[in-house]
C-alpha cells in the first residue's frame, strides 16, 4: 500500500480505524468534563455543561455518520444536522467562555 492508498476512503486501514477512535475519544472527553462538573461551581459548572452537551452532539454527529456508512445509508441526514448543532453549541460555549473571562477579569 503506497501513501496515497493510504488516505483512499474504501481501501484504507485509517477509515475503520479512525470511525472507532473517534466514539473513544467522544467518551474520554465525557468522563473528564463530568469530573470537572463535579468538582467545580458557579460560572465554571456552566461553561462545563455547555462543553458536555457539546461533546454529546459531536458523538451523536459521528454516530450517525458510522450508521449513515455500515448500518443504513438512509440515515446520513443526521450526521449533516448533528453537524450543524455541533457548531451552533461550540459557538454558544465560546460565548459561555467569554462571559467566564470577562467575570474573572472583574473580580481581579
Amino acid at each position: 500500500m503506497d501513501f496515497v492508498d493510504l488516505f483512499n476512503y474504501k481501501t484504507s486501514w485509517l477509515n475503520p480505524a479512525l470511525k472507532w477512535f473517534a466514539p473513544v475519544l467522544f467518551l474520554v472527553a465525557t468522563a473528564f468534563l463530568t469530573a470537572a462538573y463535579a468538582s467545580y461551581g458557579g460560572v465554571f459548572k456552566v461553561a462545563i455543561k455547555y462543553l458536555a452537551i457539546s461533546v454529546i452532539v459531536g458523538l451523536l454527529a459521528f454516530l450517525f455518520r458510522v450508521g449513515g456508512d455500515v448500518i443504513l445509508p438512509g440515515f446520513k441526514w443526521g450526521e449533516s444536522l448533528f453537524q450543524l448543532a455541533f457548531v451552533i453549541v461550540n459557538i454558544v460555549v465560546a460565548m459561555k467562555f467569554l462571559t467566564v473571562i470577562k467575570e474573572l477579569k472583574s473580580d481581579v
